[in-house]
């Protein structure tokens, strides 16, 4: 009988172990998948500023080679078509005119069948911010998940585009007060994904973008590009005026702070 307990003992005592070890081997693997998530999410977000600086380095590129003068954001408001990307009147747009400076695919090359609409959201196109999540509408219409800043152009126009009569916007550079705080390029929202902030309409995937579509993809924050050149992984809640009250909720922060809209930052974006 003494022997038979103290067998007994023993096994239990194994079991206990044996649970103990598998607890520790699950907190273990929960603690790695942790670590390899926010790994992963921290590599998409560096992948994403490097985009951001390849677009400002073509911004710049294209400024030097048109009197210090950037490209347009947008020729339309809104979403643009995969067939207007194509049109003549958009060459000019950043879309088009900063592909060509960078010596890579514009949005009008991508354009041209359904195979090449789908690389449009290739990891090897530079469109795109690899956190972005697409959903099945971005198959009809090209969404930007990078885009230009809409506000950076507003005062700046100089006459009808052939066709539409569409001003033209030619902000130069050196007329940007604060380039270093001054947003150029933006993490900016699709089709079907999360608001930051409820004040925020639908994301749409325009080529243009403000802080009414400023996503927080990069663990409810998002990457700016500034036109001196300098990347920022900036909160929503530094971006986005989420203040009920305010009569600017779910736009830009004014009097700015981190960051500007309008080349003038006494201007209200």
């Amino acid at each position: 009988m003494s022997g038979r307990s103290t067998i007994s003992r023993l096994a239990a005592f194994t079991l206990v172990e044996l649970l103990v070890v598998v607890a520790i081997v699950a907190i273990l693997a929960s603690l790695l998948a942790s670590a390899a998530s926010r790994g992963k999410m921290a590599g998409q977000r560096i992948a994403c500023i490097s985009k951001l600086r390849q677009w400002g380095q073509g911004m710049h590129f294209y400024s030097e080679d048109h009197g210090d003068k950037l490209p347009q954001e947008a020729v339309f408001d809104g979403i643009n078509t995969w067939e207007m990307t194509t049109f003549s009147v958009c060459s000019e747009v950043w879309y088009n005119a900063t592909p060509r400076a960078l010596g890579v695919l514009s949005a009008a090359a991508y354009s041209k069948t359904p195979s090449s609409q789908r690389a449009f959201y290739s990891r090897d196109s530079f469109f795109h911010c690899p956190s972005a999540k697409f959903a099945p509408v971005s198959a009809t219409y090209p969404n930007f998940s990078l885009a230009m800043n809409s506000k950076l152009m507003m005062d700046f126009e100089s006459g009808p585009a052939a066709m539409f009569d569409i001003g033209f916007r030619e902000l130069r550079i050196s007329q940007i007060v604060h380039p270093e705080r001054t947003a150029l390029f933006l993490d900016a929202g699709v089709a079907g994904e999360q608001r930051l902030s409820d004040f925020q309409p639908p994301y749409s995937g325009q080529p243009k973008a403000y802080a009414s579509e400023f996503p927080g993809r990069h663990n409810k924050a998002g990457n700016i590009l500034f036109v001196a050149g300098n990347v920022a992984t900036l909160q929503g809640r530094d971006v986005v005026d989420m203040d009920p009250n305010s009569p600017r909720r779910g736009g830009g922060i004014f009097p700015p702070k981190a960051v500007i809209w309008r080349h003038d930052p006494s201007l209200v974006p």
